[in-house]
């Protein structure tokens, strides 16, 4: 059997080799890490700061609403009486509310109010039934003629607290019109009429709303 050894080096041959690591090491520490990644820093400063501009101030401005004039007032109801007994002598388109910029997509909510301050002490009794209509051709007087009593009506009777009817979701692109339909004033389910005193003193004031439901 056979080996072979390795042979073991010379003093001076060692020394030699410990000295060129070390003159390797010595350039790598006076130029940087040999495999170091490149980084650079900045410290930042700061000018010297200008003085701003005065703030004038102005007074506020109202966001107007895109609704704010949609719904239009188109006539005013006209009562007539026989005796204590109210009625309506015409067909009447009240209120117009014109959604035709906004697409049909879009739904709006409309509301028909009594008017919280209506001086009504001397009605006995005043329940009115509106109705709403598409206008085709976008005229509300025109399409008074169509209220017969089944055009989606409401019932608005003024002994209810906050007195008030209501059409959901409608569709935008449209113009409605409502109002109510010629009345002898007299129908329980209906447009019923009474006054305590005739000619009552005050009328009732009814106001509409527009709004977006979605």
């Amino acid at each position: 059997m056979s080996g072979f050894d390795s042979p073991t080096p010379s003093p001076s041959k060692s020394r030699r080799r410990l000295a060129a690591w070390l003159a390797f090491g010595a350039v790598g520490l006076a130029t940087g890490a040999v495999w170091a990644s490149g980084i650079v820093t900045s410290t930042s400063s700061s000018a010297t700061p200008a003085e701003p501009p005065a703030f004038e101030k102005t007074g506020p401005n109202d966001d107007p609403s895109l609704l704010v004039t949609k719904a239009t007032l188109v006539e005013d109801i006209t009562f007539d009486w026989n005796g204590h007994w109210g009625s309506i002598a015409a067909n009447t388109s009240v209120f117009k509310v014109d959604l035709t910029e906004f697409d049909a997509a879009k739904k709006y909510n409309v509301g028909i109010l009594l008017d919280k301050d209506s001086p009504l002490e001397e009605w006995a009794t005043l329940q009115l039934e509106f109705e709403r209509v598409v206008a085709a051709d976008g005229d509300c007087e025109t399409a008074a003629a169509t209220y017969n009593g089944g055009q989606s009506p409401k019932l608005l009777n003024s002994d209810e607290q906050d007195a008030g009817v209501y059409w959901n979701g409608l569709d935008g692109g449209a113009v409605y019109c409502f109002g109510v339909a010629k009345a002898e004033g007299d129908e329980i389910d209906g447009t019923f009429l009474r006054a305590s005193v005739v000619p009552p003193s005050g009328d009732p004031t009814f106001i509409a709303t527009v709004d977006r439901a979605s």
